[in-house]
Order: C-alpha cells, then structure tokens, then sequence
C-alpha cells in the first residue's frame, strides 16, 4: 500500500499492521502485514534436503528438528498467520531452490478444516508488578502466589525520558501476568 508521508510529500510504501500473531512454526510473534503473512490454502511443513555453502544437508538440524516435531502432521489452515521467512507465495530466485531448509506446501488430503490449525490474534496484558504490556500466553502466567524478582523497573520510551519506578511487590495470586523482568521462575535458555 503507498502512502503520502506528511514530512516529505513523497509517496512511500507503508505497511499497515493489523494484529500480531504467534507464529505456529517458530513459536515468534509476527506482525501481520509485517513480518507475517494470511495462508490462503491448507499448507503442511515438510524439511527439504539441499546445499548449504558447499555441503548438502540431507537431514535436518537441531533447531529445524524441533520444528518439524511441533508440527508434525499439522495442517495450518486457511487463515492461518505464519512468518513471512516461510510464505509459499514469494518469488524464489533458482539458488534458493537448492537450498536445504523448512518448507511450506499444500497440504494433500488436508482432512475435515476443523482440525486445521489457525492462529487467534494476540491479547496483550499488563503485568501485575510493573504494569509494561505483555502477550496474555500461559508462559506469562506464573502457577504460584509471586512477589516479583526485581523491585524497580525502567518506564519510558526516550532515552532521555526515562525514569526509575517502584515495582508492585505484591504478593500477586497465582495466575497473574508477569513479564520476563518480574517473573521470579528461574530462567531457561
């Protein structure tokens, strides 16, 4: 979509957001319009064997492994919201076709649509502690009653507007919204 920017009177291509998603296939949230991209059909991912540099790959590594484990089987279904790394619609130059790596296709014999898996759009929270927003995921809400781990948080958006602010010690109920800052469950790589 162009649009006419109100400094420069120019005309520039401007992408519209319209909801953040998490991603079925890398678990990252996207931006539709952004960083994300509507399937149109049922797609299924499959792993294709290939070159990389000058070695061909003929199994997949670890981390396209784990991704191929979350959605094995899976349909994503028309609607579904997805990484535009992996949109089967780009235009693929010859050298990306010899390439080894995850890969969208249509989905043969996808079965009855209401096991297919489409995305809902993201709801965001605040977190109970330092009130900063926070996708409503059940990885941000802590099972126990919590006091949060840090007890000042850094509120601003300028570099030069940013000030120290108390953080709500609580204790907070189980099930409440805790940011990564505030969550006290120890952190995992």
């Amino acid at each position: 979509m162009n649009g006419r920017c109100p400094q420069c009177e120019e005309t520039h291509n401007v992408r519209i957001s319209r909801g953040r998603y998490l991603c079925p296939i890398d678990g990252y949230i996207v931006t539709l319009g952004q960083t994300a991209v509507q399937l149109d059909r049922p797609m299924r991912l499959i792993w294709r064997p290939g070159e990389f540099g000058r070695w061909h790959i003929t199994e997949p590594g670890q981390g396209d492994a784990q991704r191929l484990e979350c959605g094995a089987g899976r349909i994503l279904g028309t609607g579904c919201m997805v990484s535009d790394h992996y949109d089967p619609d780009r235009d693929r130059s010859e050298w990306w076709e010899k390439q080894a790596g995850l890969l969208l296709v249509d989905g043969d014999e996808p079965g009855d649509p209401a096991a297919w898996l489409v995305n809902d759009r993201l709801i965001y929270r605040q977190c109970a502690a330092c009130a900063s927003r926070i996708p409503d995921l059940p990885d941000h809400r802590v099972p126990t009653e919590r006091t949060p781990s840090r007890a000042w948080a850094t509120k601003g958006r300028s570099q030069y507007r940013r000030n120290q602010v108390p953080v709500d010690q609580g204790p907070h109920p189980a099930g409440t919204p805790a940011c990564p800052a505030c969550d006290p469950r120890p952190k995992s790589r």
